[in-house]
């Protein structure tokens, strides 16, 4: 192969790479144009100024209602086997998770030698996350432990219905006035007497005696 040959060859490859180079370079142009006529219509969006704060008066009402020692939870579930009965637990105050530690649960160390404490404790002064079980206790002090099984928790005692499609949210009178009583009983102190009267309550709802 002469060195005419082999130039004309440099120069075709030459050529070749140059346009390809050409080709991309002008493909990211309009790409680039298009990504900037994007964020340009991004930015000049005016998205909806929250105002009402519904978010954190959510929180907070929960923070509070936490907080109350004479808050009654009405608290529905049923065991996980095909046509288990429904229960439902009296709970005082709130459930709280199995997770929850008074003490941070991890430590890491310096490479100097010193350690430290990443976690920091919730609004509740309380270390830990939300989930594993569940637990509370009953106006007597009952302890009570939702493990494994789905739980629905309401301030006020709903009325169920099993064989019925049709979705009842009503509050049960019955158990809504032994709730209100037995709240006054536990802010006197008698949680033996609290008890006592949601249980009445209770088998009076379901029809005993």
């Amino acid at each position: 192969m002469n060195r005419n040959t082999i130039f004309k060859i440099v120069a075709v490859m030459m050529l070749t790479a140059f346009l390809f180079i050409a080709a991309g370079c002008a493909n990211t142009g309009e790409k680039n144009v298009a990504q900037k006529q994007a964020e340009e219509k991004a930015l000049g969006r005016t998205p909806y100024e929250m105002k009402n704060d519904v978010e954190f008066n959510n929180y907070n009402r929960r923070q509070v209602l936490a907080d109350d020692p004479t808050v009654i939870l009405w608290c529905t579930s049923a065991f996980p086997v095909p046509s288990s009965p429904l229960f439902t637990v009296p709970i005082v105050g709130k459930l709280t998770s199995g997770g929850k530690r008074p003490y941070p649960t991890q430590i890491t160390r310096t490479y100097d030698g010193d350690q430290y404490f990443p976690e920091i404790p919730g609004p509740d002064s309380m270390y830990g996350s939300s989930g594993e079980y569940r637990y509370g206790f009953t106006p007597a002090g009952v302890y009570a432990d939702f493990y494994g099984i789905s739980t629905f928790c309401t301030t006020e005692p709903m009325i169920w219905q099993r064989e019925s499609t049709k979705i009842v949210m009503q509050s049960d009178p019955t158990l809504l006035d032994a709730q209100n009583k037995a709240r006054e009983a536990l802010k006197n102190g008698d949680s033996t007497g609290a008890e006592k009267i949601l249980e009445e309550a209770v088998k009076k709802a379901q029809g005993g005696k």
